[in-house]
């Protein structure tokens, strides 16, 4: 993992792995930090490992006042665009469909809920009743779409539901939040929702937490059919991992990256 400084502008790229195409997401702000960005493109790595692509994962940070964002924007654009690396960038916080130029790929973000509600009847088939904290109309167009019932509630964490669907702030299950929760699957719709120790004390209490790196990979599958169908498949493959989902797909991305790289990532992708 390193940082990438830009020379025209207040703005950095940090990229997980040297010397080979990437993706990612780019975000402005008075102040992106490095570590939450590093933290992006490590989650974004295991994506596309998890798709078996050799590429890493990415994250842009432009650091800019709200009156200079416009300038901002247009000098990291062309100034990332002639490194010749190969990256592509979505557009995440602060930044608009389109300015990213020839950055940026298309915004599917539809697809988020299309792969993350697959990947949740994928865990449990049986599943009728869910609980939402951060939804949007796509996630209840989908919800819709699987018979599934969502309980509405002031605390969607702790109510009795079989699936919780989470898409909140970076670390908004961590472990306090696991002791509490009511449901039997906990289903990332954004990357970084769940802590290390989170995913230890699901796995403690017998709840399934699935991988953000798989139940939001949607976009990067970029066919509606085809994101419902890998993400399924993949959280059937790694379910009855004994370690649980969560750290039975990092196992199953890690090999893929042991393929083609000398020393594996160090850090898995979950939230500090």
């Amino acid at each position: 993992m390193f940082i990438r400084k830009l020379e025209s502008v207040n703005a950095f790229v940090a990229v997980d792995l040297a010397d080979v195409p990437g993706a990612g997401v780019a975000r402005l702000a008075p102040k992106i930090l490095q570590g939450g960005a590093k933290n992006l493109a490590r989650s974004m790595t295991y994506v596309l490992a998890s798709l078996e692509r050799r590429e890493t994962g990415i994250s842009a940070g432009i650091n800019a006042q709200p009156d200079d964002r416009a300038d901002a924007v247009s000098s990291f654009v062309n100034e990332v665009a002639g490194w010749e690396a190969g990256f592509r960038l979505t557009t995440g916080k602060g930044i608009d469909v389109g300015e990213l130029g020839a950055l940026g790929d298309p915004l599917q973000g539809h697809l988020v809920a299309v792969s993350a509600v697959a990947a949740a009847m994928a865990s449990m088939p049986a599943a009728t009743t869910a609980s939402v904290m951060g939804g949007d109309a796509a996630l209840d167009a989908q919800l819709a779409s699987a018979n599934l019932t969502v309980i509405n509630s002031d605390d969607p964490v702790s109510v009795a539901c079989d699936l919780l669907f989470c898409g909140s702030k970076v670390g908004a299950v961590d472990h306090l939040a696991a002791a509490r929760l009511g449901c039997s699957v906990v289903v990332p719709t954004d990357a970084l929702q769940l802590t290390a120790r989170a995913v230890a004390v699901c796995r403690q209490r017998g709840i399934a937490a699935l991988p953000d790196f798989i139940t939001t990979c949607g976009p990067l599958v970029a066919d509606s059919e085809d994101a419902a169908t890998t993400a399924a498949s993949i959280i059937t493959e790694v379910g009855d991992h004994p370690d649980g989902p969560f750290l039975g797909a990092c196992e199953r991305a890690e090999s893929f990256l042991a393929g083609w790289q000398d020393h594996l990532p160090f850090g898995r992708p979950m939230a500090p």
